[in-house]
């Protein structure tokens, strides 16, 4: 099995191309198709644009026996486990399966022969400044994007329609940062500390974190209580340094 990657022209609203995409691969062999989307929010309008646009060929029922009929399913992560275990349940129908990054390396979705990747992703991001922890969307690196290529195409040669130009896929990171370079450190000194692994600033990460991330960890430790001013460990497992902000 192998896949092919395709690129749109014109720049597009998301939803239109996604559409545009979807009646293009409706056009290809039987196969179900993936769509990554940022959340849920993206998720939800792509499955009201969708089902508005696929008409009589909508059925919410995957076992159905009319011809040429469409199920959509979303999959994320605030869905109730009987939910997202619908993705995973045999079906009669063409199915088109709406889901966030968890579909790129978590789990692999069956019967997926076409994927569109609109390239985004919401990627976790720690303000050193206003300690805030946010999920802003920005474009995934070019791993990411090979990453979700290859869900396709591995029961027959399937196809990934990027809905980017290959000069922004160039022009992309080659991985995303890891976790530890965009995320609050306060928790990994907490850990740290109750485990007695000494100071963080010696421990030999694989990804060392900046200085600056460091002493904000250490801060917000210090303004809750959970460790001591120099840096000794009360090490109060009750004191979780928990802020964020982010979208569905």
């Amino acid at each position: 099995a192998g896949s092919a990657a395709a690129e749109s022209g014109e720049p597009k609203d998301q939803v239109t191309g996604i559409l545009d995409a979807v009646d293009e691969l409706l056009g290809e062999p039987s196969g179900d198709i993936l769509i990554f989307l940022a959340g849920e929010r993206d998720i939800r309008d792509t499955e009201a644009a969708l089902i508005d646009h696929l008409g009589a060929r909508y059925t919410p029922d995957g076992r159905s026996r009319t011809p040429g009929a469409i199920e959509v399913v979303p999959l994320y992560s605030r869905l109730s486990a009987a939910e997202q275990h619908r993705v995973f349940e045999t079906h009669q129908v063409r199915r088109i399966v709406l889901a966030t990054n968890v579909a790129e390396t978590s789990l692999t979705v069956p019967g997926i022969r076409y994927v569109i990747d609109p390239g985004l992703a919401r990627i976790s991001r720690y303000s050193n400044r206003t300690k805030v922890q946010r999920l802003p969307i920005e474009p995934v690196s070019r791993a990411s994007a090979n990453q979700r290529a290859g869900r396709c195409g591995r029961v027959a040669d399937g196809i990934a329609i990027r809905l980017y130009s290959q000069a922004d896929f160039e022009a992309r990171p080659e991985y995303t940062e890891p976790e530890i370079l965009r995320t609050s450190l306060a928790s990994v000194i907490l850990q740290m500390a109750a485990l007695g692994l000494g100071a963080v600033e010696d421990f030999p990460f694989l990804d060392a974190p900046d200085s600056r991330q460091v002493r904000s960890g250490l801060q917000l430790l210090t303004e809750i209580g959970a460790i001591e001013p120099a840096g000794a460990s009360s090490a109060r497992s009750d004191a979780a340094p928990a802020r964020g902000r982010g979208g569905p």
